[in-house]
């Protein structure tokens, strides 16, 4: 099942890191992650996408953001999608009007990094989607 995806790391200033995203396997669900200075880290997870926020989770401690379409602020994903395709697959929305699309990117191909935010801001992103009040001391 080894797919690698060659990514971008990007920090507010610009400054650009190469970094590789390897999926190892399901059940449970792992990929590996190399950044540009060899180092590799593994992160396992009930599905593709919530591991790759483990590793988004990390890059954001640094200050970066990972330029893919599963950092992007206008995703979300449905039970049943995530379920289906393990979490490799998202679905696009408006935030304007609040209607989400039928058409579906891969959570790994690379995404212009003027589009993705840190898991902060996707997370508000899906509650004004829904329509929902930001949860209170939700940490």
């Amino acid at each position: 099942m080894t797919t690698v995806s060659t990514l971008v790391a990007q920090n507010r200033s610009g400054a650009t890191e190469s970094v590789q995203v390897e999926l190892l396997g399901t059940h449970p669900h792992r990929i590996a992650c190399t950044r540009e200075s060899g180092i590799r880290t593994e992160f396992e997870a009930g599905n593709f996408f919530r591991c790759l926020s483990l590793f988004r989770e990390e890059l954001e401690k640094e200050g970066l953001l990972l330029c893919c379409q599963g950092a992007r602020l206008d995703i979300t994903l449905s039970g049943m999608q995530a379920q289906m395709s393990d979490g490799l697959y998202a679905y696009t929305f408006d935030p304007r009007n609040r209607t989400v699309n039928q058409t579906e990117v891969y959570i790994l191909d690379p995404a212009p990094c003027s589009e993705v935010g840190t898991l902060e801001e996707q997370r508000q992103a899906i509650y004004a989607l829904h329509g929902l009040p930001e949860p209170k001391d939700q940490r």
